[in-house]
């Protein structure tokens, strides 16, 4: 839920209308940031910092993209500016908002989409890094349209 409205993301309509745009042609990015533009609100605001990361982890000129580690630093530096809090990548199952959990499975998304196995390597990736692997999975899997 939203910390602000306490209302719940319409994270299942958001991830439909991407499948739908993916489906028509659309590159996975550009389906995200239209789709978040035309939905607007907490969706949209969200967006933003997840995509701005996958950016900088893909880059190969950033500090980021050159982690043995990328993707858990990509997440937990989403998470220290999210909160303004150290990220202690040793524990297994941390609590998460249903934003952090949008955000990193967004990135995750993001960054997987181009591969050949998609939802395979995303959901690979989402097994090895601390935090809520459940709610991630799900919402991946909402991304590639598998139930």
């Amino acid at each position: 839920m939203s910390e602000k409205t306490k209302e719940p993301l319409p994270i299942e309509a958001f991830f439909k209308d991407v499948v739908s745009k993916v489906e028509e042609g659309m590159a996975y990015r550009d389906a995200v940031q239209l789709c978040a533009v035309m939905m607007g609100g907490e969706i949209a605001r969200l967006v933003s910092p997840a995509i701005n990361k996958y950016q900088e982890a893909i880059f190969e000129q950033t500090e980021l993209s050159q982690q043995p580690n990328v993707d858990e630093c990509a997440l937990a530096s989403m998470g220290k500016l999210w909160h303004g809090e150290n990220f202690e990548g040793n524990v297994e199952q941390m609590h998460c908002t249903e934003e952090e959990s949008f955000l990193d499975a967004l990135y995750l998304v993001l960054k997987y989409a181009k591969s050949q196995n998609s939802l395979e390597s995303s959901l690979a990736v989402n097994d090895t890094i601390c935090g809520d692997k459940v709610a991630r999975m799900a919402m991946i899997k909402m991304a590639f349209d598998e139930k």
